[in-house]
């Protein structure tokens, strides 16, 4: 095989997806906000020789702006994911997370025509996939929005992930107090959109509420039977995603993962890993006089960084391990170009 023939298109994406759904294992899909914490997701995945997807927030993307444009954002850290991916040999999805209705018009859309631009005129293709949380609208706003988002996707060979109604519970939504659930209906009105498109519910990633919790929230009270009640109702296998995934119990993943999830979203605890290896690290050096020569090696951020990497990529390898992706990977070369 080339390494050309291991870039990540949109059809090998859809075939670690079938890997995982026909497998009975899902791929952690770790967000990163910085050049360690990338380096730290994909670190991880290799150690587990897993596959898996690395992705950037709205948030993240703003942070790594001078200006705070999450679309400049986007690219730098997209440009900064693919030349990492490069020195690795696991399948690595580079995916754009959670762009709520409200921020389409200022981040996903138009960071899709900017990577059709650079597409178009360098060959450069820095993200793989790219989620919509149409989730907060009501169904038809949902799916109107999806059917205009999908062409753009295609066309920078992209997969798309929506979400099929519900809210999920948890500060970070607005809903601390108690979570929404995705119902058959709604479900089907999204299956619905992409068939007129052309695609079964083999070409994308669908999101559905099943009491999730997303970051500092209430502890989920999940009950994953819902996907496999989806499952029946609509007559469709889709490749579910489980968002809020920090937290969890295991018994709970892996009731999820038996009923269609092939992705789960791990971003509190891996957040999480990163500041306690940094915090241990600054325990240990407790009492020396940071000022002096011999605290260099403590205050250096290179030092602490490391230490945040390192707690950060065991803490990957251990939902690779329990999501059942471990050592499933197959050796990938990727091109270190644009265009190459």
């Amino acid at each position: 095989m080339s390494i050309q023939d291991n870039a990540m298109t949109a059809e090998r994406v859809r075939l670690l997806l079938q890997q995982a759904h026909e497998g009975g294992y899902a791929y952690p899909a770790i967000n990163i906000s910085n050049l360690d914490t990338a380096i730290a997701a994909m670190q991880g995945l290799q150690q587990a020789q897993s596959a898996g997807f690395v992705q950037v927030s709205i948030g993240a993307a703003a942070q790594a702006s001078p200006t705070a444009d999450p679309v400049e954002g986007s690219i730098i850290l997209g440009r900064m994911m693919r030349d990492l991916r490069a020195s690795f040999h696991v399948p690595l999805i580079l995916h754009t997370d959670h762009c709520h209705a409200d921020d389409v018009d200022r981040w996903l859309e138009p960071l899709l025509h900017r990577l059709a631009y650079l597409k178009s005129t360098t060959g450069e293709k820095l993200f793989d996939s790219f989620m919509f949380d149409g989730s907060h609208d009501e169904i038809h706003d949902n799916v109107a929005t999806i059917e205009r988002l999908l062409p753009l996707v295609q066309a920078v060979d992209g997969v798309l992930e929506v979400e099929a109604g519900g809210a999920w519970g948890g500060v970070e939504d607005g809903i601390a107090d108690q979570a929404k659930f995705s119902t058959p209906e709604d479900v089907a009105l999204i299956q619905q959109a992409f068939e007129r498109a052309g695609l079964d519910e083999h070409h994308y990633l669908l999101a559905v509420a099943f009491g999730n919790a997303h970051g500092t929230a209430l502890t989920p009270d999940l009950h994953p039977e819902l996907l496999q009640h989806i499952t029946q109702e609509t007559g469709k296998a889709n490749y579910f995603v489980f968002h809020g995934g920090s937290g969890s119990s295991d018994e709970d993943i892996h009731q999820a993962v038996a009923f269609g999830v092939v992705k789960m979203n791990i971003d509190t605890d891996t957040q999480y890993a990163f500041t306690a290896g940094v915090d241990e690290f600054f325990e240990r050096a407790h009492g020396l006089q940071r000022s002096h020569k011999e605290g260099k090696a403590y205050f250096d951020p290179r030092k602490w960084n490391a230490a945040g990497r390192q707690s950060m990529s065991q803490r990957v390898v251990e939902y690779a391990q329990l999501l059942g992706s471990a050592h499933r990977a197959v050796r990938v070369s990727y091109p270190t170009t644009a265009g190459e």
